[in-house]
């Protein structure tokens, strides 16, 4: 069975069959024509009226709207990160450059009390002795290499003679306050080794050695540090090391080409010419 509501023609259609039905069976009477007229007029209304709510009721009028319904958003989906490997390169970022650090070298190795070979002269030391240290607190360490004399007239000059005659004597000599003012390697003889400069200079060193390694290197001789090497044999060559005066002693000009003792002072540049007199 169709029970879809007529449309279009076929709705035309159906009121005019209607409306004839009604007026077909609506007969005039002579005395009532007026009424059945207006009856059937009525009817007609109604027939229309209640077509066109037949139409809503049947579905020709939507009785409902229905909302489109709303889109719903996607929920975003995170990227799964991707575990790098350890070892493996990070892309997108630069690779560390590592620098290796310099190894600083020690200009001279660590001394042996046993050894002054390798004794380093640096202005304030002369290996184990400090200059300006307490005399009996920085000499102890001399025993068993060393031995003092007690020759000597002056009670400020101690002369210390090494046990094995390889090694240069020491001539250390003290203050009026009782700590070390000077010492002085080496008595006169460019044969034996001894403690050296950080750049390896020492008895025995040439004076063209000496000039390179030190430019402010000048004459100076025992109450004339102003002297010039014509003016007396027993002047030496002066540089300051570490704020310390360090002067290198050569024999008499023109008997000898290498440094026979160094002189190191707090006080003087140059030793006296005689120590114990």
């Amino acid at each position: 069975m169709n029970t879809e509501p007529p449309e279009g023609d076929d709705l035309q259609r159906m009121l005019v069959s209607m409306k004839q039905n009604v007026l077909e069976r609506a007969t005039p009477r002579p005395k009532r024509h007026g009424r059945r007229v207006g009856i059937a007029i009525g009817v007609v209304g109604v027939l229309l009226l209640g077509a066109a709510g037949g139409g809503v009721a049947l579905g020709l009028i939507p009785t409902s709207i229905t909302a489109e319904p709303t889109p719903t958003a996607s929920p975003s989906t995170e990227p799964t990160p991707t575990e790098t490997p350890s070892g493996a390169p990070v892309v997108g970022q630069p690779t560390p450059t590592t620098t290796p650090s310099a190894t600083p070298t020690s200009t001279r190795a660590p001394y042996s009390l046993s050894d002054p070979d390798t004794w380093t002269i640096s202005g304030s030391e002369v290996g184990p002795i400090a200059l300006g240290g307490e005399y009996t607190a920085e000499t102890d360490d001399l025993d068993g290499v060393y031995t003092a004399s007690d020759g000597c007239l002056n009670p400020n000059v101690v002369f210390w003679y090494a046990d094995d005659r390889n090694n240069p004597a020491l001539t250390v000599v003290k203050g009026d306050d009782g700590t070390i003012a000077s010492v002085m390697v080496g008595m006169n003889s460019d044969e034996v080794a001894g403690p050296t400069t950080a750049a390896g200079l020492g008895t025995g060193s040439t004076l063209t050695e000496l000039r390179a390694a030190y430019p402010d290197l000048h004459y100076t001789e025992p109450g004339n540090d102003a002297a010039q090497p014509s003016d007396s044999p027993y002047g030496g060559w002066t540089t300051t090391v570490n704020g310390v005066f360090v002067s290198f002693r050569f024999p008499p000009v023109g008997s000898g080409e290498r440094a026979n003792s160094v002189w190191v002072s707090t006080v003087d540049q140059s030793p006296p010419t005689e120590f114990c007199g």
